[in-house]
């Protein structure tokens, strides 16, 4: 391991002790403002937490070099943690860096401390150093980033997860909220009550790992109750963000099927499903009546079995190119959350058009709260030629992710754009894991094409 990938390493540690949950990137903002004064270095700072940080020692183009600093933080279970209050434990196996009961935050801490690296590295450039906050929700960091103080007309993007690749395009997402009504009804007396918390699957990112076969618990534990005889909800909760694959949900229902009845269901679903999800468990209590059932509880249901989780199309290459994660269902709130990616600009609207009408079929409401734009490379890139001449063993690729270069394309004119990143698996989860050999190529390569430049 060489003294920049240390140091690259040496980074990551310091920004995975500070809370950096999306929302909360006050510490981040402040531990980079930290590091430009101590370096001398120009740096801008607004209030929606992005930070830029400049670096002129040749007079050469500039290029942008970014990374945004919030991170999907979930602890042990894939639990989601409402509010992230310590940084992450990190422990290291053979060649991979993991966190210890939580997600890593490699996406993407990784690409602010190669950044930073970058930064202390003795290499005649000019360097637009950006790094954005909220990626992982509402994208406020990009959208509302003062991009007139960026000269560069070419951008690296370090939010990637294969190494030794560079990705040219990426999907577009769109957050697709269902709304039902959460009146209850009174349900008759002979009905028994249960609560049963499906766990154990795998969860991850929805775009990256969505063909991946890693299970949907709300998909399972809704396919679970449709075996059950007359099951009526009461309560249905589980995921929480548009771009997680929901690992554990949890649902309280009334069935007139006895206690009995229910264990042998819920035990031949267990067999049923075990080769294809070996780590799934289900938990299963009978509880006191409550007597209360939701109204729509069999649209919910009916809107669960038939909407179609995963990826809807790929290519010859068998690349993704269209899928939907249903994310969070949340029966208190009356909502479920879905997040859709397309890399066709033209299906957008088709899938939209198809969802909308599953909702109205079902007799619920539904808003489109945001739809984050694709981005692609521009068809004569001297900045991928660059990327490649530094490194020729690199392959291009294309990304089923949806990524801040897109907004950046469209607030900057004529912006060149391109991603590239070390390898990192299992990302918002905690299996997440960041590959260390990746990291040491990704900085060598980085590295190499400025001083090229």
């Amino acid at each position: 391991m060489n003294d920049l990938t240390k140091l690259v390493l040496d980074y990551f540690k310091q920004i995975a002790a500070i809370p950096r949950q999306s929302g909360n990137e006050q510490g981040m903002q402040n531990y980079l403002v930290d590091y430009a004064r101590k370096h001398n270095l120009r740096f801008y700072q607004d209030k929606h937490h992005n930070v830029i940080i400049y670096k002129k020692t040749a007079d050469i183009e500039p290029i942008i070099l970014q990374a945004h600093t919030d991170m999907v933080y979930v602890t042990k279970n894939n639990h989601f943690c409402a509010k992230q209050r310590k940084g992450v434990k990190l422990v290291k196996k053979n060649h991979w860096l993991f966190a210890k009961d939580t997600s890593l935050g490699a996406d993407d801490g990784i690409g602010v401390a190669l950044i930073l690296a970058l930064l202390d590295a003795d290499i005649p450039c000019n360097i637009e150093a950006v790094f954005t906050a909220s990626e992982e929700t509402t994208m406020d960091g990009v959208y509302h980033i003062d991009v007139s103080r960026l000269k560069g007309k070419k951008l690296i993007c370090l939010d990637g997860f294969e190494s030794n690749a560079i990705v040219i395009s990426s999907a577009s997402f769109t957050d697709f909220l269902v709304k039902f009504n959460t009146q209850m009804q009174l349900l008759e007396s002979d009905y028994n009550w249960f609560r049963i918390t499906l766990k154990g699957l795998l969860g991850g990112h929805s775009g990256f790992d969505i063909d991946k076969a890693r299970g949907n618990s709300h998909q399972l534990i809704s396919d679970l109750l449709q075996h059950i005889p007359d099951a009526v909800l009461n309560r249905m909760i589980g995921g929480y963000q548009f771009n997680v694959i929901p690992s554990e949900s949890t649902v309280v229902f009334a069935t007139k099927s006895d206690e009995e009845t229910v264990d042998t269901i819920v035990k031949a679903f267990i067999n049923d499903h075990a080769e294809t999800y070996p780590t799934l468990e289900i938990d299963t209590l009978k509880i006191e009546k409550t007597q209360q059932g939701l109204k729509q509880s069999e649209n919910i249901l009916n809107f669960i079995k038939e909407f179609q989780y995963g990826v809807l199309l790929k290519d010859k290459e068998d690349n993704v190119l269209i899928s939907q994660n249903l994310s969070e269902i949340n029966t208190e709130k009356g909502t479920i959350k879905i997040g859709v990616r397309s890399n066709i600009k033209e299906k957008e609207s088709e899938i939209l058009k198809d969802l909308q009408n599953l909702c109205n079929k079902h007799h619920l409401d539904y808003e489109i709260e945001d739809t984050q734009p694709g981005f692609a490379t521009l068809l004569k890139s001297s900045l991928l030629e660059d990327l490649q001449s530094a490194n020729p063993l690199a392959k291009k690729i294309k990304m089923h992710i949806a990524v801040e270069c897109g907004v950046f394309q469209k607030r900057i004119e004529n912006l060149d754009t391109v991603i590239i990143s070390p390898t990192i698996l299992c990302a918002h989860s905690i299996q997440e894991r960041l590959n260390l050999d990746s990291v040491e190529l990704t900085a060598n390569w980085l590295e190499k094409f400025l001083t090229l430049n």
